[in-house]
């Protein structure tokens, strides 16, 4: 079955996606039989109504056989009765293997999504990705069982009925087998221009998912800055194409059944004139003329179905494109073998050099960095100097475009991911939390853990005093993002799930930015307890945050231009002089 939906109602060149699809579907085999067997029996009790029909329509109403006035009624319950259940095997049997190859599916994106490079995440937006695992998924599975029900049932439905009107009349059947040819003609080139279509509007579905996106989460600039209007007006002119791309769709969708119905009616009433002309030599009875047609009417609507499957064929492959393309998506690379114990934190960056996609000028620019076992080196510069870009490659969130990085002697390259992040703590600027409770946000990925040790955390980081002060202890939903906190809590939630991880190495990335005076000095006093003992390496706006630094590494378009102690600094009167004098320059 599986090489006869390939073969023959797909082209070759679109067979990929949708064999892909099929080997999800026959994984579960067994329930795809029980639905064929089911399949079989509506094929095979569509025929036999018009038996009936026939046989009373020459017997049933003169007398000479009395005993279909029981039979039959008896006969009608029966077929109606083998086809409602064979209707209900169908139906549950294709809706379970549906729901099980969707669940499939989206566990294969979703493992893909967590080993995706941070270049991905950087050139997709975030709806783009939503919009894969819901509606792609949903329309090429859902397409495909409809597919598969249409392909097979009606294939089979109009084997069986053009099998009963050879039975009752082999030359007028001949004459309905002009439309088949006709029909394929029609279909190839509907299906043809459904895919352009449908292609187009799969884009254009994309970019409507990201402008609500991006309108949602900017609703305060929005509204500030009284952007309604040209958010209406790019929301406009996105409907607006979407809308184009629907009436051709319609249009063409439209078109398709009335030709369809037009070939038909053609061949039947050719089959009409025939008929009436046999009935003159008494070739034909009147039950057999009447049990011919009700089986030529009953073939349209199948005929029909094959006909239109085009369209939702084409939705399903443009569907399908997109949710293999995410999973065939190249996932990070992790050559490393060597796992890491009792690690020191001592790094060490030889002639690194960064250039991103598509831009010209390098972030980073031969630079070298040692960085011993426990030191607090901060990182100061204008806004585009490679502050950033640098702290990236440490836990190889970015690879050097040459260069090596160094790890107590080991090339990060040579160390597995696992193994090396399970060696960094990371607090950012952009906190990023779970809506879960406050427990799980800070002993999250940390495995066992014990109540003392999550309490510790939260003492560690200023946080026991707002947890012991609330209904729900630490079992307090802290919302989407942690929403439900000020933005000096949730900067320590993050300070706490560092301090509970424990990591040799701890990257501060803008820890206390945009906080005002009472949550900077909260939170500073926990960022002096989690660097203890640690190699640190941050960066901070606020230069009064680095004065205790050991070392302040002072960068200018990639490259190291200053290095040494805050006063060292201040002494030679150089860039970070300037720099502390002018603190506004940092975000320049």
């Amino acid at each position: 079955m599986k090489k006869f939906l390939l073969n023959k109602l797909i082209n070759p060149e679109e067979n990929i996606s949708f064999h892909r699809l099929l080997t999800f579907f026959f994984t579960h085999r067994s329930r795809l039989y029980m639905a064929l067997v089911g399949i079989v029996g509506i094929a095979i009790s569509a025929p036999l109504f018009n038996k009936l029909i026939q046989v009373l329509a020459d017997h049933g109403f003169n007398g000479t056989h009395p005993d279909l006035t029981w039979q039959a009624p008896l006969a009608l319950i029966l077929i109606f009765l083998v086809n409602g259940v064979c209707l209900y095997v169908v139906s549950y049997n294709v809706a379970w293997v549906s729901a099980q190859v969707l669940s499939d599916l989206r566990t294969q994106m979703f493992d893909r999504l967590l080993l995706l490079p941070t270049r991905y995440n950087q050139q997709h937006p975030s709806a783009h990705v939503l919009n894969k695992f819901t509606t792609d998924a949903n329309t090429a599975v859902t397409l495909t069982s409809d597919v598969f029900i249409t392909l097979v049932r009606d294939t089979l439905v109009v084997i069986a009925l053009v099998g009963m009107l050879l039975y009752f009349n082999w030359q007028l059947t001949l004459i309905i087998t002009v439309i088949f040819p006709l029909l394929a003609i029609l279909s190839r080139q509907y299906k043809k221009k459904m895919r352009a279509i449908n292609q187009e509007s799969h884009k254009i579905n994309l970019d409507l998912s990201h402008s609500v996106q991006e309108t949602y989460d900017a609703h305060k600039v929005v509204k500030l800055f009284s952007g309604q209007t040209l958010e209406r007006l790019r929301f406009g002119n996105i409907t607006a194409k979407l809308l184009h791309y629907a009436k051709r769709s319609a249009r063409a969708s439209a078109a398709n059944s009335p030709i369809t119905q037009f070939i038909a009616a053609f061949a039947l009433a050719i089959v009409m004139f025939v008929a009436m002309y046999q009935s003159q030599y008494g070739t034909t009875t009147v039950g057999n003329f009447i049990a011919f047609m009700l089986l030529m009417v009953q073939l349209i609507p199948p005929i029909k179905n094959l006909s239109n499957v085009g369209a939702p064929m084409q939705r399903m492959l443009v569907a399908a494109d997109q949710v293999f393309g995410f999973i065939d998506e190249e996932a990070e690379t992790d050559n490393g073998v060597t796992e890491l114990t009792d690690v020191r934190g001592h790094i060490r960056l030889e002639k690194i050099n960064l250039t991103y996609a598509g831009q010209s000028a390098a972030a980073l620019t031969d630079f070298d960095l040692d960085i011993k076992a426990g030191e607090k080196i901060a990182l100061v510069g204008r806004s585009g100097s490679g502050k950033t870009s640098l702290i990236n490659l440490i836990p190889r969130f970015l690879e050097p475009s040459s260069g090596a990085i160094y790890l107590d002697r080991h090339a990060l390259t040579d160390i597995a991911l696992s193994s090396l992040r399970h060696q960094i703590a990371l607090v950012s600027q952009d906190v990023t939390l779970f809506n879960e409770s406050l427990y799980n946000n800070i002993a999250y990925g940390a495995g066992a853990v014990t109540d003392v040790e999550v309490e510790n955390a939260l003492k560690a980081a200023n946080l026991w005093e707002f947890v012991q002060s609330q209904p729900e202890h630490w079992n307090i939903n802290i919302g989407n993002n942690g929403n439900k906190l000020s933005g000096g809590q949730r900067q320590r939630v993050a300070i706490a799930r560092a301090i509970l991880k424990n990591a040799p190495i701890l990257i501060l990335d803008e820890a206390t930015s945009a906080l005002d005076n009472e949550s900077e000095r909260l939170v500073q006093q926990a960022l002096e307890r989690l660097m203890r003992n640690r190699t640190t390496i941050m960066i901070a706006h606020r230069l009064s945050t680095v004065e205790k630094a050991d070392r302040i590494i002072v960068m200018d378009h990639g490259r190291i231009v200053e290095s040494g102690t805050h006063q060292g600094l201040l002494a030679q009167r150089g860039v970070y002089a300037q720099l502390h004098t002018h603190p506004d320059e940092l975000l320049a």
